[in-house]
């Protein structure tokens, strides 16, 4: 269902109206004010007529595009003021960077395009499309952040067309028409293609029956067409860059370097090495079997357990005797918070 664009003043004082009594019978549970308006829809129809080139340029772009391509149109409303109806006469191709699902404009080159377009065509590009190949044809987020951009640059006598197709014939249609007030959507649009002109220039058929003379005419105007189709879509591939996805590949950091070692010198993680393994210890020469370092380990833990026989007596479980042990030949450090090194 077709509907309004902008509000008018009954709108307006309507929404004042039930707004203020919403707030008179509010009772906020978080702090928050919800209200919400939805406005009845007209039954308004759209109709949107292409010349027979414009429809077969824009069916060449949606085939032989592989990837996401976009396009504007030529287009003018019906003389008929009453009737809402919309003619596309042509269709060009500009600047763009593509990939199967993006479409960017190279905006230098864009507006250097849009410098070289007559003034009728400029005054009249008034339809924006583009290809979504084989996906389905639901705008996406860009595509909605670009139709509310050109709406605000649209005037009150100004209308706008946007559009996509996929290579399946889906479609969606939004014509926003500002001097009526109103936004016809896809199951308000009607797509209809006029008739090829029936003499073709420059070509001139005498001496055949009536129905002779129609089937040259056609036979002739779909290879005149499809020669000119050929060269459209040439041109257009020119307006039209390839852009390659981004690849991001992972590499894993490099091991943090240590104290004195700058980070270039440190060695990537990967390229580190495991340290040899060192040959067993030969055996002690004393013939006890122990070595003389875990001799002189064995000695300090008993000296250790001889000084805290000592303490069990001492207040508060304080350090008493001295910092080195007698049957010890290293420091001792203490088991209590009150000793010289604290816990150990």
């Amino acid at each position: 269902m077709s509907k309004f664009i902008r509000l008018d003043d009954e709108c307006i004082e309507q929404i004042r109206k039930e707004f203020n009594e919403a707030l008179m019978k509010a009772k906020l549970s978080d702090g928050r004010i919800y209200y919400t308006k939805t406005f009845a829809n007209t039954n308004r129809k759209a109709t949107v007529y292409y010349t027979h080139e414009a429809w077969a340029k824009q069916q060449a772009l949606i085939k032989e595009f592989s990837e996401e391509v976009a396009w504007h149109g030529v287009a003018y409303r019906g003389d008929d003021s009453g009737a809402d109806e919309y003619f596309i006469t042509d269709i060009m191709v500009y600047p763009q960077q593509v990939t199967s699902a993006t479409v960017t404009t190279d905006q230098q080159k864009y507006e250097m395009w849009l410098m070289g377009l007559e003034d009728d065509v400029f005054s009249n590009t008034r339809m924006q499309g583009h290809s979504h190949v084989n996906m389905g044809v639901t705008p996406s987020g860009v595509d909605n952040a670009l139709y509310d951009r050109i709406l605000d640059q649209l005037e009150d006598d100004m209308f706008y067309i946007f559009l996509i197709y996929n290579k399946r014939g889906d479609k969606t249609y939004k014509i926003y028409d500002m001097a009526k007030n109103v936004l016809f959507e896809t199951a308000d649009v009607t797509v209809k293609v006029l008739e090829a002109d029936d003499e073709i220039e420059g070509v001139e058929i005498t001496g055949v029956t009536d129905e002779e003379k129609e089937a040259m005419l056609a036979f002739l105007g779909a290879e005149r067409l499809k020669d000119t189709m050929k060269e459209f879509v040439d041109d257009a591939k020119t307006m039209v860059t390839h852009k390659p996805f981004a690849v991001s590949t992972y590499q894993k950091p490099a091991a943090p370097a240590t104290v004195g070692q700058t980070t270039a010198q440190a060695k990537p993680a990967t390229t580190q090495a495991l340290p040899p393994k060192q040959p067993p210890a030969p055996a002690p020469a004393n013939g006890s079997g122990i070595s003389p370092a875990k001799s002189k380990d064995k000695k300090k833990k008993k000296g250790k357990r001889k000084e805290k026989e000592r303490m069990k007596s001492a207040p508060f479980g304080g350090y008493c005797g001295s910092l080195y042990d007698d049957d010890d030949d290293g420091y001792y450090y203490g088991t209590s918070p009150y000793s010289p090194f604290g816990y150990t």
